[in-house]
Parts: structure tokens; sequence; C-alpha cells
């Protein structure tokens, strides 16, 4: 079976890191950097600083639905700006995200019709509201880029991404109107609202007339009719999906996963052992300190894009109706190989 490797020499700062091994938790993206980035610089990484905060029990309607975060991930408000999950809140406004973990970037577009599939049976999951329970989180701060629709939008002064468990935290506001949504807060209710354009002019229209209602209104308009399958499969695929209904193979799930898995690695190969030997030949505290944030940030951000791409892989496992056994496979080997990373890199100082 396919097997993760990742050279122990690579996983150096690992050890002397001190980091815990990665664990599978919350995931970012719908679907995480799929290829290497190849001879593109690093995108500049400052020191990792952690703030503390209290979640926040708010309601969030879309288009109409009121939708919650999933379980263990939180709604909380920092410096007056309220921060949402970065994959929830995408999906909410029915835009596909993926990460790019070598250069720290985040790309919002519009999804294809296959990720329209998993973007929907997402927000079917989302519509319950866990009881809410007050806590105090500490999350580290990223410093990310984002593109949306092609273009670079740089975050407002004063706002930040923040990492947690894997998820990448952003400004709600800066996240809804760059994607073209209008956002707004109801202080009363502590509601939060984000509409889309077409939301919000089909709600006018169906608005009644003076002539009664207009045989075209609807009640709440549906953001959008999950896709028919397209002939042949998905675009861009192997034609594996093969029925009328769109399901798409086990081996296709699966081989397009290893394909992403392995991308990661090679990312994570030469970024890591750069980082590693910068460690190694630095000669005073401070530019150790300083490379070990920048290794610690880096290692975060891949930890997020293996936990997405295997949250991913497992979510089109399951909408397709097969075995999930392979995810545990996946994560034990991933995580067999940074301990051996981890023990090799030990023996190194013997």
């Amino acid at each position: 079976m396919f097997k993760i490797k990742i050279p122990a020499a690579a996983l150096l700062s690992v050890a002397l890191m001190g980091c815990e091994p990665l664990t599978a938790s919350a995931p970012v993206t719908t679907v995480a950097a799929a290829t290497p980035v190849a001879t593109t610089t690093a995108a500049p990484i400052k020191a990792s600083n952690s703030i503390k905060v209290q979640n926040v029990d708010v309601t969030m309607l879309f288009d109409g639905v009121a939708l919650q975060p999933p379980a263990g991930q939180h709604v909380f408000m920092y410096n007056n700006t309220t921060y949402v999950p970065l994959r929830f809140m995408s999906y909410a406004l029915q835009k596909s995200v993926s990460w790019d973990a070598k250069n720290l970037k985040v790309t919002v577009a519009e999804p294809s019709s296959s990720e329209m599939v998993v973007i929907k049976e997402y927000l079917m999951n989302a519509t319950s509201s866990p009881s809410f329970a007050a806590k105090n989180i500490t999350l580290n701060n990223v410093n990310a880029s984002y593109v949306f629709s092609g273009s670079t939008k740089a975050l407002p002064k004063g706002q930040s991404s923040y990492l947690l468990n894997g998820s990448i935290y952003v400004p709600l506001r800066f996240l809804s109107e760059s994607a073209g949504n209008s956002i707004s807060w109801n202080s009363k209710t502590k509601t939060i609202t984000a509409n889309s354009k077409n939301y919000e002019e089909n709600t006018a229209s169906a608005k009644p007339t003076d002539k009664g209602t207009s045989p075209s209104a609807s009640a709440t308009p549906a953001p959008a009719a999950t896709p028919a399958a397209e002939p042949g499969g998905a675009a861009g695929g192997s034609g594996a999906a093969g029925t009328g209904s769109g399901k798409v193979s086990y081996e296709s799930i699966t081989s397009e996963t290893e394909a992403k898995l392995n991308a990661l690695k090679s990312q994570s190969t030469s970024t890591l052992f750069g980082i590693a030997l910068e460690y190694v030949n630095a000669t005073d505290a401070a530019t150790k300190q300083s490379i070990k944030a920048k290794g610690i940030e880096q290692l975060a951000s891949f930890k997020a894009s293996f936990n997405s791409i295997i949250a991913d892989a497992e979510q089109k496992l399951n909408t397709n109706g097969y075995s999930t056994a392979i995810i545990a496979q996946y994560r034990a080997a991933f995580e067999a190989e940074l301990d051996n990373g981890r023990a090799a890199a030990e023996g190194l100082g013997k």
C-alpha cells in the first residue's frame, strides 16, 4: 500500500524544536497544495506570536441559512474583529479554498462542480448547533497572504491570521467582503448575517407586488443547486465516475490523495531540511531562536495541509459510500515516519 516517506534528515528540525507529532485534527481546505511550488521564494515568515482569547456564542446566517462551525472549532473576537475558521467560512460562502503550506498562501475561488458537491455535503453537517461552552483558547499568529479570484488582497491594518489545532482563523468581514458578500452584525441578537449578491437580488424579486406574488418568485431561493454530474465524470477526471449518479471510483479518490501527499512531502522535505541546516549552522542563541520560530510556523503549516488533504479524502470516501479505513493507514504511516525521523535526529546528538 501507499506509504508516506519523509527523509529523517528533513525531520531533524522536528527534534531540535521539540514539536509534538502531527495528529489529525480540524482541516482548513477543500484541496491543499496539489503540486510543489517549484523555485518559488517562500513568503516572509515572522516569529509566531500567540494570543489568548475566549470563544463567543453567536448566530451566523449565510444566505438565510443558519450555520455553525464543526465541533472543536470556534468563533472569537480580538481587537474588535470577529474571527472564524477559514474552511468553514469559505464553504459557507460557497467558495473553494486552498492552502499553499510552503508560501503560507490562501486562495479563494469559485468552486468546480466536483468541489461544489463536497461543499454542499459539508454544509449539510454544519446546520446543527452543538451546545456552546465558553473556553479560553490560545492561537498562534500566521503571516498568511490571500488571493481572491486571482487578485491578491491584504488584511486590514491591525488584523492577522491565526492557527489552532491545524485550522486557520481569519477575520470574518475581510473574508466575506473579499469574496463578494455583504456582512452585517446585530449586537442585540448577536447575529452575523452574510448575503451574496444573487441571494439579495432574488430575495428582493421574491417580495409580493401590488398585483400579487411574481410567478417566478420563491420564498427563499436555494444558494445554487447541486450541479448534476457532467457526462463522463467530473471535468479533468479519468472517466472513472462512470455512472449517471456521478459516483467517483475508490481508486480515483485514493490516487488523487496520494498525489497530493507526495507533493506535500516534496515541499516539506526541501523546506524543513533547509531550516534544519540553518539551525545546526547557527552560532548564537538569538539566531537559533529566530530559526526555531520559523521552523515551528512551517511545521504548523504543513500539519494543516496534511490534515486538510486527509479530511478532504475522508469526506469524498464517505460521500461516495466507500470504506475510510485507508485514512487511518495514511495517518499511521505519516506519524511513524515522524517518529523515525525524530529518533534518528536524537541519535545524531549522542
